[in-house]
């Protein structure tokens, strides 16, 4: 089972697991036929409600990433290649995005990374810092403008 964390980072759980599993059936992470864990399994081990994770299968079968076979499990489907494109698309083009904005700025390409690896840190030291809350938004925004300032 791949791990991940839910995060009381503002976004509701059933968004978060949901993004997460699509993610890594998306990514390949979870290949065409792989068996996912049970809903029960997969509530008890991100300790959430079992109605949750099956409102979770519920939409990834009907979007078409997922088939659920009675008395056999939950499986990965044959993706359809455009939902694959289009998830690739808008990751690529936000990124494409902030390249061009960065070497419009005449910033170089070490120092978009730099960026970029530092946003990461500053939203995992603040989700890490106030779980529970939603002061990790207010906090992110605080930093990013003395970071500016």
């Amino acid at each position: 089972m791949k791990t991940f964390k839910i995060n009381n980072n503002g976004v509701p759980v059933w968004i978060q697991v949901r993004r997460r599993l699509i993610y890594y059936i998306v990514s390949g992470q979870f290949s065409v036929g792989e068996q996912l864990p049970t809903v029960r399994e997969l509530a008890s081990q991100l300790g959430i409600n079992y109605n949750t994770v099956n409102k979770v299968y519920q939409d990834l079968e009907r979007d078409g990433y997922i088939v659920t076979k009675r008395g056999k499990g939950t499986f990965v489907a044959e993706l359809d290649n455009q939902k694959f494109r289009l998830l690739d698309n808008k990751i690529e083009l936000l990124a494409d995005e902030l390249v061009r904005e960065g070497f419009e700025f005449g910033m170089t390409g070490k120092e978009i990374i730099a960026i970029v690896t530092a946003h990461v840190a500053q939203i995992k030291a603040a989700t890490r810092r106030n779980s529970g809350s939603k002061k990790a938004e207010v906090d992110l925004r605080e930093e990013r403008h003395v970071g500016n300032a």
